[in-house]
């Protein structure tokens, strides 16, 4: 299948490049670096053209800094790159993972299914999903459909169709990408989770963070609480959604 793995990196982060280049070297995984949007270098005229705050806050509880605009833009020419070269599908890791050793082996079983999926989340955020159904990808690894997926972009599989979807409704932006996706059936995702993870956190500070502290912007407290009902409502509603777990090309003993 047409593959390729996509790392998201600052031109200013030379840090962290070296951390993953030194990661997907030892596995031996080839890459293309796509240097990513920093928030603070654009102009107000073309934040006005993807960013527009009244949506935001009807669909988030608070206002998006400019390192969260630019992580978002940073997704999305990913998404492009996977339209323009007809990917079948691509790797998107951000700067920040520690990478399992057998992060290819997983791929390889993500190769060998059919392709009714979108999106396969590789990473977890700070509090685990449940499960609703699940297949062993192999003795270690499954994959899984999960009504609230895991928060973190830090490392996922978006199929050709899933970038398209996800461009389709990318703008404007009104969340951070990672919560985004968490509304997979506003953009009729069919996504899915493996277990363990095989991309997972470090302890390095947040690009996104050094560009404006997420967690300390205003929140509207009502709004939130209200978003949260409605969420939970909607996941209850859209349940019967779900994907089926996609099927194996060839037959796994």
């Amino acid at each position: 299948m047409k593959f390729k793995v996509f790392l998201i990196n600052l031109d200013s982060s030379t840090e962290r490049f070296t951390f993953m280049d030194d990661q997907l070297k030892q596995l031996g995984i080839e890459y293309q670096r796509i240097s990513a949007v920093y928030g603070k270098d654009l102009h107000a005229t073309d934040i006005s053209k993807v960013y527009d705050p009244q949506t935001n806050l009807q669909k988030y509880d608070k206002k998006l800094n400019l390192g969260e605009i630019g992580c978002y833009l940073s997704h999305v020419q990913c998404w492009q790159m996977i339209i323009d070269q007809q990917l079948d599908y691509a790797l998107i890791l951000e700067d920040d993972s520690v990478l399992d050793p057998a992060l290819m082996t997983v791929i390889q079983h993500i190769d060998n299914l059919s392709t009714d999926w979108d999106y396969i989340k590789l990473c977890h955020g700070r509090k685990q999903k449940g499960i609703v159904q699940s297949i062993a990808l192999d003795d270690r690894f499954s994959l899984s459909t999960c009504l609230k997926l895991p928060s973190s972009t830090r490392g996922q599989c978006v199929s050709l169709a899933g970038a398209e979807k996800l461009l389709a409704t990318a703008y404007p932006i009104a969340r951070p990408v990672d919560i985004d996706i968490q509304y997979w059936y506003e953009k009729q995702l069919r996504c899915f989770v493996v277990r363990p993870f095989p991309v997972i956190a470090t302890d390095l500070d947040s690009d996104i963070s050094r560009q404006g502290r997420r967690n300390n912007a205003k929140r509207h407290h009502l709004l939130r609480i209200w978003q949260k009902v409605k969420y939970e409502l909607e996941l209850l509603k859209y349940k019967q959604q779900l994907p089926s777990l996609p099927r194996f090309k060839s037959y796994k003993s």
